[in-house]
């Protein structure tokens, strides 16, 4: 295993440990419409963690998105009350931090299992609805993080045969995690509530890999039953 890449997950699992988990937040769900361009707070997020090595708790990632594009949004969305508005984006950023957060430990994680130099993401990437890119034994697979609900696999699918997705050198590989207990591909939970990727799943990813068991658009199956790919 990477050494390095071992110093930095633990360093990144620490900072996990302490955020705050907000449910209301994660519950309210009134703000739904795409932040593109400048308002995509993905683009921040990648500035921010991997760029300039800022680690933003909620409050000051929120605070410093409105910092940098309150006039955008105010003149984008003119049509809704702002403050009505405001609650719901606020709710809506605390949800893709979160998410992007289980993303990032995902690829933390890789990095350890499978060596810094074999994993890539980018802005690039992502725009192309690559959570990150894994090069392993002369084979190129985009790796899609999201979690294992009904909606979000609709939404895989969405991204599949609206975004051009499939256009991207390499095979497709799903990662879903799972917020239930007893699965397959369950999170483990930090003692704040934060759910991390376990080793034990992505090893296992490993060895199926190793097996040659993961092709290029597969059937789509559960990885409660095994299954890890499409």
């Amino acid at each position: 295993m990477d050494r390095q890449a071992i110093e930095e997950i633990k360093q990144y699992q620490i900072f996990l440990g302490t955020l705050q988990l907000n449910s209301q937040l994660a519950h309210t769900k009134t703000v739904e419409m795409d932040l593109k361009g400048k308002l995509n707070p993905t683009n921040l997020m990648q500035m921010l963690f991997f760029e300039q090595k800022r680690w933003l708790n909620f409050k000051e990632f929120y605070e410093f998105y409105l910092s940098e594009n309150q006039s955008l949004l105010k003149e984008t969305f003119s049509y809704l009350n702002w403050e009505d508005f405001a609650k719901g984006l606020e709710a809506r950023l605390y949800r893709t931090q979160f998410g992007l957060l289980t993303e990032y430990h995902a690829y933390f994680a890789c990095r350890c299992i499978f060596g810094m130099e074999h994993l890539k993401r980018n802005k690039e990437l992502d725009a192309m609805g690559v959570d990150f890119q894994l090069i392993y034994k002369n084979q190129t697979y985009n790796i899609h993080i999201f979690v294992d609900t009904p909606r979000a696999w609709a939404f895989r699918r969405f991204k599949t045969e609206n975004k051009s997705v499939e256009k991207t050198t390499g095979w497709h590989v799903n990662l879903p995690y799972s917020l239930k207990s007893n699965r397959f591909n369950s999170l483990k939970f930090l003692p704040n509530g934060f759910g991390i990727y376990t080793s034990r799943y992505l090893y296992y990813f490993r060895e199926e890999l190793d097996k040659g068991n993961i092709q290029h658009n597969n059937i789509v199956g559960t990885t409660a039953e095994g299954f890890l790919y499409e």
